[in-house]
Parts: structure tokens; C-alpha cells; sequence
């Protein structure tokens, strides 16, 4: 019986992991409304007023990178931070495909999630404080 059991187990665990490995790239459509909801939270990190896309084409799902565990995503897009009477805009019109806007990787129940490496998101959080740190007037001095 225990002889069984393990079979059992070692067959189980066998297919897990020849079911889970089956690498399924996205369609556009599908990354469509992920992609929307992922950027619209990303502009909502840094916006306190009212956050819109005003345009979203994703323009290439890129070949699955194991570096990343997931696709890149490339897309063009304009998202609006509206706080009172201010104003700002967060666009890429790169079209190239040397800049991912997103990854998606496969989430456990089959549905799809964007994020951004950890590696990447470090290196943007160390780029900002050093930004925060130069002197805010970078005018040059006349004499």
C-alpha cells in the first residue's frame, strides 16, 4: 500500500510540474485591461488627485524571458494626474522594442498579473532619491 502511495505521489507532483511549466503567451487582448489597471496604480503612487488613460496601445508581447518569469510587455499609452487645478501627464510613445513597459507572468489559477522585477523597481527607487537630493533651482548664475 505504501509502495502505491508514493507512486501516486510522484505521479501527482510529475504532473504539477508539466502542467504548471506550460508557458502560454498572452494575447493582447487579454493583457488589455491588466495592462489599464497596472498603470492607472503605478501614476496612483504618485498622484493625489484624479488618475484616467487617456490612450493604451500595446503594441508587442515580447517572447517569454526566464530572467524576468514572464513576457514583456510593450505599449504606448497617456495617463493624467488631475490634483485641483494641476496638471501632469505620464506618456511613452517609444515604439521601439527595447523598452517594456510591464512583465506578465502566469499567476497559480491561470489568470495574468503585471509588475515589474524588484531588480528594476531598486534601481527607479535609488534614480528618485538622488533626484529628491539635487538642489531644486538648477538655474545658471549671470553676472
Amino acid at each position: 500500500m505504501g509502495y502505491f502511495i508514493r507512486i501516486l505521489a510522484a505521479s501527482l507532483v510529475l504532473v504539477l510540474i508539466v502542467g504548471c511549466s506550460d508557458k502560454v503567451k498572452p494575447s493582447i487582448a487579454e493583457m488589455q485591461p491588466g495592462v489599464r489597471a497596472y498603470l492607472l496604480g503605478e501614476k496612483q503612487k504618485t498622484c493625489g488627485g484624479t488618475v484616467s488613460v487617456d490612450h493604451l496601445t500595446i503594441t508587442k508581447i515580447g517572447d517569454y524571458e526566464d530572467k524576468y518569469g514572464g513576457w514583456p510587455v510593450y505599449a504606448t499609452f497617456s495617463i493624467a494626474c488631475v490634483e485641483g487645478s494641476g496638471f501632469s501627464n505620464w506618456t511613452n510613445e517609444d515604439t521601439s522594442s527595447t523598452h517594456w513597459v510591464t512583465i506578465v507572468r502566469q499567476k497559480m489559477d491561470g489568470g495574468y498579473e503585471c509588475y515589474i522585477p524588484e531588480i528594476f523597481r531598486e534601481r527607479d527607487n535609488s534614480l528618485s532619491r538622488e533626484m529628491d537630493r539635487l538642489p531644486t533651482d538648477m538655474t545658471p548664475k549671470t553676472k
